[in-house]
């Protein structure tokens, strides 16, 4: 009987277990690359709404400079992507000038964090005499458009120097193209820039879509010869940084 209940004992002290001992789990990484392309789209109008900031085919809305001089003095109808100032009165020994207001509407979305730049110049010289000044109305959010900074007509362009903050659009050359368009389409006006475009826009970072506006002043110098239709063109660049 003692010998049978120490085999009892026994076996109860095998019932006792120890976990074994392990190392530190071990670890491995692997690593994921990735960019995320650019991308921008520029889309023009003109005679530009505030309520929206739509291309407008109404009525446009001009300034003449001296306005007691009648300069320009007709609104007209427009078609889209087009800027009709009409018949312009020049003065025999003074500077005349006449402001679109509410010009030309430039829209930008991107996603690039680095930022854009939208530069302009004229396709090619005008006209001897006529001198063209651009005035920014500063930006709205998508879905509307600035107003005019110009609540009465800007003074004449003196010599190279446009009113208040207007800046004169330089020229650019070999201009091709049959007429005015949106970015990629087929016979869009263009030319080669010159060696400093207008700067227009600056923008240091992406941000959600924006409006950008501006007034554009004709200019004629003093006695300015007469014409039966003249045209030019503003290249408007969307340039990222």
């Amino acid at each position: 009987m003692k010998r049978a209940a120490i085999a009892l004992v026994a076996l109860g002290m095998t019932t006792f277990t120890v976990a074994p001992a392990f190392a530190a789990s071990p670890q491995g990484a692997v690593q994921m690359k990735w960019n995320v392309a650019a991308t921008a789209s520029l889309t023009l109008a003109t005679n530009y709404t505030t309520t929206g900031g739509l291309q407008s085919l109404g009525a446009n809305n001009l300034q003449g400079y001296p306005a007691a001089d009648a300069v320009c003095t007709s609104a007209s109808a427009e078609t889209a992507l087009t800027m009709t100032f009409g018949q312009l009165s020049a003065q025999a020994s003074v500077e005349t000038a006449c402001n679109y207001q509410r010009a030309v509407l430039a829209s930008v979305i991107t996603n690039d964090s680095s930022g854009y730049k939208i530069n302009e110049w004229l396709d090619q010289a005008p006209t001897t005499g006529i001198q063209f000044c651009a005035f920014p109305n500063g930006s709205t959010a998508a879905g509307a458009g600035p107003a005019s900074s110009n609540a009465s007509a800007p003074a004449a362009i003196s010599g190279s120097t446009c009113a208040g903050s207007g800046a004169l659009l330089p020229a650019g050359s070999a201009a091709t193209g049959t007429g005015p368009g949106q970015p990629g389409t087929a016979g869009i006006r263009s030319s080669t820039a010159p060696g400093s475009p207008y700067n227009w826009v600056s923008a240091t970072s992406a941000t959600a879509g924006l409006n950008y506006g501006q007034d554009i002043q004709i200019n004629l110098s003093a006695n300015q010869a007469s014409s039966a239709s003249d045209t030019s063109y503003i290249i408007i660049q969307l340039v990222p940084n």
